[in-house]
């Protein structure tokens, strides 16, 4: 009994989550997989998520949807503390963000919460939610990724959010959720390309400001690490010390396939969280430890096939609009920011 005791104490110490210090702070990312209100806009698309809709999508599914949410991002610091930062995508607008961190976990703690007022055909957007405590935000804009010249197709924007530490540090935050695979991997490969290109536009005028720019650049990207939309034009990779690169940790877990959603019968990693070379070996404030990287793979969030044995997400709805009262069809990405 003692022994058992004692190797649970052992494992909590040792584990790189309960290894935080009260000055360590934990990023995370989440696509939230259709995160409604039950209010209907006119303004948006809204139709499908409404008590009237197929889906009698209510104030009580939206009230489960808030706590899952919550778990899911209480649990990437195993309930310690709640992570300081946090990208979210498929949020239909700020309230849904103002109710997750006024009605849930998060309400013990000051939040800010951003969100962008893209054009999506969905009438989805994405959005950063902060601690104040840790936080002031500067300055934040969007970014339009949509390639107005090529079609009528409208993607989400991204967000830029400028936040100032209490240590002094200033961040660039950019939260994505570039164009779906929808049309073919193929086909649609060329709205991800552009969205990079956006991105990595800001990225560049930035890095001439300041060369040792601490920028984390988080999301839903809809292509894997080694696509060329990322690899090769937002030129984040695996590699160290690479001047003006991003360096995606995610890149050699997708390798592991340990991946954010099952496609095409694989896990593969759609999420990812990138930061800059600043973040590697700063003089002072916040700096990233290369092992520090982590998919929240959980039972709780998963759905294990009684035929085949194998896991997958387990989502809120699945086929003909039946109500699984799940979490998403994404699993959250996160890393840990330790204090020099």
């Amino acid at each position: 009994m003692a022994k058992s005791v004692i190797s649970i104490v052992l494992f909590f110490l040792w584990s790189p989550i309960f290894s935080q210090s009260k000055n360590d702070i934990t990023v995370a990312f989440y696509n939230c997989e259709n995160f409604f209100d039950t209010t209907n806009d006119p303004e948006k698309n809204d139709d499908e998520f409404l008590p009237e809709s197929l889906k009698k999508w209510d104030q009580e599914k939206y009230h489960h949807k808030l706590q899952k949410v919550a778990q899911v991002l209480d649990s990437t610091v195993f309930g310690i503390h709640l992570p300081e930062m946090v990208g979210l995508a498929e949020i239909e607008n700020k309230e849904v963000l103002q109710d997750l961190i006024t009605k849930t976990q998060f309400k013990n703690k000051k939040y800010g919460a951003i969100c962008t007022t893209g054009k999506d055909e969905r009438s989805i957007d994405v959005g950063l939610i902060y601690d104040k405590s840790k936080f002031t935000l500067i300055h934040y804009e969007e970014l339009d990724a949509t390639n107005n010249a090529s079609d009528e197709y409208k993607t989400r924007n991204i967000l830029l959010a400028n936040l100032k530490s209490t240590n002094g540090d200033l961040i660039y935050v950019f939260v994505n959720h570039w164009p779906s695979r929808r049309f073919g991997e193929l086909k649609s490969e060329a709205k991800r390309i552009y969205a990079a290109q956006v991105l990595r536009n800001k990225i560049d005028l930035i890095f001439k400001l300041n060369a040792n720019a601490k920028i984390i650049v988080m999301g839903d990207f809809n292509d894997y690490p080694d696509n060329s939309s990322i690899l090769n034009t937002l030129k984040a990779n695996n590699q160290l010390n690479s001047t003006n690169n991003l360096y995606n940790p995610f890149y050699q877990l997708d390798k592991n396939k340990q991946g954010t959603v099952f496609y095409n019968n694989e896990w593969r990693c759609f999420d990812q969280i990138m930061v800059s070379q600043g973040f590697i070996k700063p003089n002072s404030g916040y700096f990233f430890n290369t092992k520090n990287a982590f998919i929240l793979h959980k039972d709780f969030v998963m759905h294990k096939n009684k035929k085949t044995g194998k896991q997958t997400p387990n989502r809120t709805y699945g086929p003909k609009n039946k109500y699984y009262n799940g979490y998403s069809d994404h699993l959250c990405v996160y890393i840990r920011l330790d204090v020099k």
